[in-house]
């Protein structure tokens, strides 16, 4: 029998906000519009993406987009399965702008924050035959995979929302100097919230890289194999 190889879950992650910008100069030590500023509301938001199904492809196809992937996988086995998904994560930041004591300050009111998965898909090996027991347990292995994206979305989400929301607290509203257009002030702003969001998404991304790899390692991959003997 064929050494069969079940590769593990590609999460390609995206970030995206139409306001940021690249950095600017240094800030300056003194803020005047700081005392005004209030922790902006966050507004945090998921989806897990609608899980479609792919079983037009060969082996060697499978191990073409393996490779496409960057994935681990061995060459001398068997490819049943491929699973796959892109992962986005994206910002908005609301703001307004007032005049305090002559001083025009731009004031983060809110934040809104998109965390979630796009196009997951499950390929399975067009050479497999239904409802056969290397089929079954190909079908098995990829949805497990999807199931650990999802599971570890829920269980993190809290703790996304928690640490936002601690790691905001401490942003400042921020003047408009008067060489500055208050677009150049919002576009500063975006660069810092993206600065404090993005270590956050990391430290989900290594997370679920994590547990993905649990299921794909070596002995598990034999384990499976031994069920269809």
């Amino acid at each position: 029998m064929k050494n069969l190889a079940f590769i593990l879950t590609s999460c390609i992650f995206a970030f995206s906000n139409t306001a940021f910008a690249q950095k600017t100069s240094a800030d300056s030590s003194y803020n005047p519009c700081a005392q005004y500023t209030k922790t902006p509301k966050l507004n945090l938001s998921s989806s897990f993406g609608k899980l479609r199904y792919d079983f037009s492809h060969s082996d060697k196809q499978l191990q073409i987009m393996s490779r496409k992937q960057h994935l681990p996988h061995n060459t001398d086995m068997y490819m049943s399965g491929l699973s796959l998904c892109d992962m986005d994560w994206s910002f908005s930041l609301n703001s307004i702008t007032k005049i305090i004591d002559d001083i025009k300050c731009v004031i983060p009111t809110s934040i809104d924050v998109f965390v979630g998965y796009i196009s997951p898909v499950i390929y399975i090996n067009k050479e497999l035959s239904p409802n056969t027991c290397t089929y079954k347990v190909a079908l098995r292995h990829e949805q497990q995979h999807q199931q650990i994206n999802i599971a570890v979305l829920e269980y993190y989400l809290p703790t996304i929302k928690s640490k936002m929301e601690k790691a905001l607290s401490v942003l400042k509203a921020m003047p408009i100097e008067e060489d500055q257009k208050s677009s150049e002030v919002v576009e500063k702003l975006n660069m810092k919230y993206a600065e404090t969001i993005r270590p956050i998404i990391n430290r989900f991304q290594i997370t679920l890289q994590i547990e993905q790899e649990k299921l794909d390692r070596r002995d598990n991959y034999l384990k499976e194999s031994e069920l269809c003997q």
